[in-house]
């Protein structure tokens, strides 16, 4: 142990004589003299302190040497007896620390160093800083009352230019061996998370010999944690702090909340969370794209995200532009996965082209959509046979003339049955507009005279109330084959005597 006197003189001989600029900090003034330190509280648990030692100047010479400049000082006074740490590992920390216990004396300008607990660099990731170099702690038995004094300088007078800024922390245990309490409640697992997303629980310890804790995350398949915040105040059932998740990629990440008390004993929590850069799943079955519709039109496909399903929406304009107009409810609430969406009752509007659109949202705003262009047909196919007249008799081979349009036409059947044919008999059919010219030829010569139905269906492309097509028929009836001539005396009029002659070839004179 060695005494130092004269620390006025030791002071001013560590003066700078040349001022080198070096960015400022937020931290309080340095404390420059351990007649004057920064005194931090003595009750159990962590307290921390951020100073800017820009304009601090030399010290007392260390124990571990290494030639220490822009030197501070602080002042513990134990109210119980434990350990205690002290440590230069603080997110405020910014050049290569040195550390120098010592132990009050009753003067200030004789304190008692410490030189075993001398402390240079502490190698782990928490005690790196930003200028690539290491803070330090110390961990050494105290007694209640007793006072310590820290000096802590810039290694080899911040010879690597680093930026002055200085934050430690102070831990006091007196033998606690309860873990602390570690709890969050938000987010919940397995809950959405956006951009921002505010952490709450708890962090504290119920002997009050509360120490620090951590937020950390991690992808759910990495290895390696990063530091969300810190913080050496508990907090019960508040704000622990918010995360930044604003550059990470969607997918599942561990979000740990570590507590330790003042005598190093900690407790976890760890919940997963989604974070969400996009609408999942979206997909529009039904209108197909150019398809075309008539009536009821039904919607089907998909609509849901992982975990952060908010809304889908359904509307539908003019073809080409103009105003979005909603169909059904407009906005549905609820997830849905290859299943009905919704339904447009599409008589509404006029025939012609128009957009459909199914849009995705999650509940941090993120939006899919997809459009389908499809064609409104409302209007059936126009059919008319124009000859043979209803009601005519025919023979021979007989020539059918008519009309099977529309704008979306399918096809086009003209048929016959009667007589002797079983069911239908196709006579021709057709893909293109017929507009009152030949459909076909019917050859009734062979068959037996008897009464005939022509039927000309029409179809058109339409997928009407969601299944039915279009259509439109036609039927006109015909009597077929020789019937006999009425006309028996052959003057070209039927008449009374034309009916006398058939009654006596029928029943024979009358009485």
């Amino acid at each position: 142990m060695l005494s130092i006197r004269h620390i006025t003189l030791l002071g001013v001989a560590f003066v700078w004589s040349g001022v080198t600029a070096y960015a400022q900090c937020s931290g309080e003034p340095p404390a420059i003299s351990p007649c004057a330190p920064r005194i931090i509280s003595g009750l159990p648990g962590t307290h921390s302190v951020v100073m800017d030692v820009t304009n601090a100047v030399g010290g007392f010479e260390m124990g571990c040497g290494f030639n220490p400049g822009h030197v501070v000082w602080f002042e513990v006074t134990p109210t119980i007896s434990g350990l205690l740490t002290f440590n230069s590992c603080h997110a405020s920390t910014s050049f290569d620390t040195v550390i120098q216990p010592w132990k009050g004396s009753g003067d200030c300008e004789f304190p008692v160093r410490l030189d075993e607990l001398c402390r240079d660099d502490t190698e782990t990731a928490a005690c790196a800083n930003g200028c690539s170099f290491f803070g330090g702690d110390v961990t050494f038995p105290v007694s209640a009352g007793e006072t310590y004094l820290f000096e802590v300088g810039a290694y080899n007078d911040n010879s690597a230019g680093c930026d002055l800024c200085l934050g430690v922390n102070v831990t006091l245990c007196a033998g606690d061996t309860t873990a602390p309490v570690a709890d969050l409640t938000a987010p919940t697992s397995f809950s959405c998370g956006c951009d921002n997303i505010q952490i709450t629980g708890t962090a504290a310890d119920p002997d009050d010999g509360f120490g620090t804790y951590t937020l950390e995350y991690r992808p759910v398949n990495g290895e390696a944690w990063t530091l969300i915040g810190e913080g050496t105040t508990p907090v019960v059932g508040g704000v622990l702090g918010n995360w930044n998740a604003a550059g990470l990629a969607q997918g599942y990440y561990f979000l740990r909340l570590t507590a330790v008390n003042a005598c190093g004993k900690s407790s976890t929590d760890t919940q997963v969370v989604w974070l969400d850069r996009a609408f999942d799943n979206l997909a529009m079955g039904s209108p197909a794209q150019n398809g075309i519709y008539g009536g009821i039109v039904c919607f089907d496909g998909s609509a849901s995200d992982n975990l952060c399903f908010h809304h889908y929406t359904l509307d539908y304009r003019p073809a080409g532009g103009g105003g979005w107009s909603p169909i059904g409810a407009g906005v549905f609430n609820n997830p849905v996965i290859n299943n009905p969406l919704s339904q447009w009752d599409s008589t509404a509007v006029p025939d012609g082209g128009y957009d459909v659109r199914l849009t995705g949202e999650t509940t941090c705003g993120y939006t899919d959509a997809v459009t389908h262009p499809i064609v409104v047909d409302n209007t059936p196919p126009t059919v008319e046979i124009a000859n043979p007249l209803n009601c005519a008799y025919v023979d021979g081979v007989v020539q059918i003339v008519g009309t099977a349009i529309d704008a979306n036409l399918a096809g086009w059947t003209l048929q016959v049955t009667g007589g002797n044919i079983a069911g239908w008999q196709t006579l021709n059919s057709g893909v293109s507009n017929v507009v009152n010219a030949p459909l076909g030829t019917w050859d009734a010569s062979a068959l037996p005279a008897c009464a005939y139905v022509l039927r000309l269906i029409a179809s058109d492309q339409a997928v009407v109330n969601c299944d039915d097509p279009h259509q439109s028929a036609r039927y006109v009836t015909l009597n077929a084959g020789y019937c006999g001539d009425f006309d028996a005396d052959d003057d070209g009029d039927v008449d009374l005597v034309d009916f006398g002659a058939f009654q006596n070839d029928f029943t024979g004179p009358l009485p």
